[in-house]
């Protein structure tokens, strides 16, 4: 098995690929074993995102790795994720944290403008309903 220490999402996909390639199983087969469709179990192997817990566990089970060792790798991998997101939030945070400037503030209580215009009022009209009813019977 590959190291488990540079756990990031292209090294745990990788490894993801490695295990199917040793187990020799392809995507048909591993899609009955462990009742998830071909893309969801192809894409958990793909990097592009972290698999789901379940479907990370599937593949590992339909491929015969160490489930215990493998999810402790993925909540390492999430924990990781979580962290870096969490950290682009703040600086993001700290980007439009600083104080606007007076003359760059928005003058208040100035009403937003409407995109598109309110098509001018006539003096009122009609309004016709199309419905698919049956005509009505002479006599009433």
């Amino acid at each position: 098995m590959a190291s488990i220490a540079p756990d990031d999402l292209e090294a745990f996909a990788r490894d993801l690929r490695a295990l199917r390639a040793q187990a020799d199983l392809d995507y048909p087969e591993m899609a009955e074993t462990s009742h998830f469709e071909m893309k969801t179990l192809a894409a958990a192997a793909g990097g592009l995102r972290l698999p789901t817990l379940p479907v990370a566990v599937a593949f590992v089970r339909a491929c015969g790795g160490n489930v215990a060792e493998w999810e402790e790798r993925w909540q390492k991998v999430a924990d990781k994720a979580t962290a870096e997101a969490a950290k682009k939030r703040k600086g993001d945070d700290e980007e439009t944290a600083e104080p606007v400037e007076p003359a760059d503030a928005p003058a208040a209580l100035e009403p937003p403008k409407p995109a598109v215009p309110p098509p001018p009022e006539t003096g009122g009209g009609e309004v016709y309903v199309i419905t698919s009813a049956p005509p009505r019977q002479p006599g009433w």
